[in-house]
């Protein structure tokens, strides 16, 4: 066997150890994709960088044979997608160029599950004014359900010294208890306001403190303010 034989077989095993095969085995699993596949494999998955060519068209990245983060989608129909995507669905930011009415449209912005969301999302939540008061953190703690609690934090830990509290709330019934308080049923969007006074950090003064704040996605919500 010559050095040059010897050299193309090192080759060759090389790019099928490496990934580098065709549709036969290595599979993408959107069926309008199915045809020949080069790039990279993993479990003979699509997954990685590569290019797939059938009814339709992709280059970018997979994972486990599903479009995944960043790619480049052109569709029989002449309409491309170039941006995110997620388990095969767009998801994110991208721009879909696609014929209507025999022109050229563009949408351009975020989606989520191949859904166009619009050009900006607005956020889950938004803190409207706060006066003495310091961080706030918004947990989503269920998709289900439908309240919210509220947790008073010195640093790290969970403050009870405070009086004066006044809740309100958009929607739902007022629950004070020794664990939470919080606001049960509520219905969303939901706006609220607390407003409380407590001992300063030193312990020196009082402090009067509110927050005002929107929460605009349904589910079961923690809200922890830090003062």
């Amino acid at each position: 066997m010559t050095a040059i034989t010897r050299l193309l077989v090192f080759l060759s095993i090389f790019m099928l150890a490496t990934g580098v095969k065709g549709q036969g085995t290595c599979e993408v699993l959107i069926p309008r994709l199915k045809g020949t596949y080069t790039g990279e494999c993993q479990n003979n998955l699509a997954h990685g960088y590569g290019e797939a060519v059938g009814e339709d068209y992709y280059i970018g990245n997979f994972r486990k044979g599903l479009p995944n983060k960043i790619g480049t989608y052109k569709w029989s129909d002449g309409g491309i997608y170039e941006g995110e995507w997620k388990k095969g669905l767009r998801h994110g930011y991208g721009k879909y160029i696609y014929k209507y009415a025999g022109k050229d449209s563009v949408l351009i912005g975020y989606w989520e599950k191949d859904i166009y969301l619009g050009y900006e999302i607005e956020p889950p939540y938004v803190v409207e004014y706060r006066n003495n008061v310091g961080r706030v953190t918004f947990s989503k703690i269920s998709d289900k359900g439908n309240y919210v609690r509220i947790k008073f934090m010195r640093g790290s830990n969970e403050f009870t010294e405070i009086s004066d509290l006044l809740l309100q709330g958009s929607s739902g019934s007022e629950n004070t208890s020794r664990a939470f308080t919080a606001f049960e049923n509520a219905e969303f969007p939901f706006k609220g306001k607390v407003v409380f006074t407590a001992p300063n950090a030193f312990h020196s003064a009082t402090i009067r403190c509110e927050m005002r704040y929107r929460i605009l996605e349904s589910g079961s919500w923690e809200v922890k303010v830090n003062f």
